[in-house]
């Protein structure tokens, strides 16, 4: 209860002790009246000694960029500003997506004037940005009489990037490569280590590069070509439509496949491409294609910012700006789809001489977990398993690369699996 609340019940208590007191003339009366009148002057005392005393509320996290999942520590450090001191009560509420570890997050104690007080407490955030709310702070007068409630403004954003993890080397093949030296095989003759052909001998050949065996049978000069790498334009494409992500548990496959993304866009970073991201949902995100740490920086932000969303526009694939990506260019789609109509679109990006690597993550494993057993939840498995294999058949048909990735296996392993499988066809 506030002072000011507490101040007027008790005077009015007094007030009408005093009032019955003189009205029927009963001393007692008026005697009671006494002990209220004492304890509302107090309370109105320590309300105007408590008036010049405040809260000052510092907040700092080390670091305020962290990596999903990852441990940090989140200080609050608040001064006692006034004349006397006082009994301080602070509390901070901690986001739903951040989970509290160790350490205290609130205080109730005794403050000197001008004493600073410090808390900590370990934290783990989720993938996205956070904010964290201001922070309520109660001040009592030195014998808990007066007491006054407020709220002190915190501007703190902690920024939690998605799980990155290592990747073998994925196979990809554009139909267009850059000029410069990279790992992607352009199918072009020149030098490199894999063999590609060979060809007569022309004036100005490296004498290093003749065929000796071919001379010797065919009494000519051979020049034996390897086939160039080179770097290329990889485009990553998040799908955000709520409609194709499926909620498991606490999270979704949406969470999945923003890890995944993130993980695809720093190994393609590592190997020297030029990475570009379009998250498509809410609205085009577009980050333009460019390389190096900085890339991988802003992609990755981009990443923690994204959110599942349900826009009519957006209802299907039809609405990819084709124009932002450069001809003939590699295209990874990380889209849990399951819409015959987005085939038409995939076969049309694929008629277009983009290539196509499709990582669709797969649920129905960690939801059969979630099912209570029996021969109806195991029948609409297998047709549900059916009814996907036929569906990522279809895609592999037209040209699409697909990775098949159970979510209770790693990514890396759902790679390896594609890469044994000719032609991306799941199993």
């Amino acid at each position: 209860m506030s002072t000011q609340r507490r101040f007027l019940i008790v005077f009015s208590i007094g007030l009408v002790l005093t009032s019955i007191g003189i009205f029927f003339r009963l001393p007692e009366f008026v005697a009671l009246s006494l002990p209220p009148f004492l304890y509302s002057g107090a309370l109105l005392v320590s309300h105007i000694l408590l008036g010049g005393t405040r809260i000052s509320v510092r907040c700092s996290v080390k670091p305020d960029c962290v990596t999903e999942g990852e441990e940090f520590e989140m200080a609050l450090s608040f001064v006692q500003r006034g004349p006397t001191s006082a009994i301080v009560g602070v509390g901070a509420h901690v986001p739903d997506r951040i989970e509290w570890v160790e350490g205290d997050t609130s205080f109730l104690g005794y403050l000197r004037a001008e004493e600073i007080k410090s808390i900590f407490c370990t934290v783990r955030a989720k993938r996205g940005e956070h904010q964290l709310s201001d922070i309520r702070t109660t001040l009592w007068s030195r014998h808990g009489l007066a007491m006054r409630e407020s709220k002190a403004h915190c501007a703190l954003q902690i920024r939690s990037l998605p799980r990155v993890s290592r990747l073998n080397p994925i196979p990809i093949r554009p139909r267009r490569t850059r000029a410069f030296a990279g790992p992607i095989r352009a199918n072009l003759g020149g030098t490199g280590i894999d063999f590609f052909g060979a060809r007569a001998y022309n004036p100005g050949d490296d004498p290093r590069r003749i065929n000796w065996r071919a001379y010797a049978l065919r009494e000519e000069l051979i020049i034996t070509e390897f086939e160039q790498e080179r770097i290329t334009d990889v485009n990553l494409i998040l799908d955000a439509r709520a409609g194709v992500h499926t909620p498991i548990g606490g999270t979704s496959t949406f969470e999945y496949a923003a890890r995944a993304t993130a993980s695809l866009a720093a190994h393609f970073l590592d190997q020297g491409n030029n990475v570009g991201l379009l998250i498509y949902g809410d609205y085009l995100n577009w980050i333009f294609p460019s390389l190096g740490r900085i890339q991988r920086e802003r992609i990755l932000d981009a990443l923690s910012q994204a959110e599942i969303a349900d826009k009519t526009a957006f209802e299907d694939l039809r609405q990819i700006p084709t124009r932002l990506f450069p001809p003939r260019s590699q295209l990874v789609l990380i889209s849990a789809l399951y819409d015959e109509k987005d085939v038409e679109t995939l076969a049309l990006l694929c008629a277009r001489g983009y290539s196509l690597l499709l990582l669709c993550p797969d649920s129905l494993s960690l939801e059969q977990t979630a099912l209570p057993t029996g021969p109806t939840v195991e029948l609409a498995h297998r047709l549900l398993r059916l009814e996907r294999t036929v569906f990522l058949e279809s895609l592999a048909k037209i040209g699409v690369r697909v990775v098949d990735w159970a979510l209770d296996r790693s990514l890396d392993e759902a790679m390896e699996q594609a890469r044994q499988r000719p032609g991306g066809r799941p199993r």
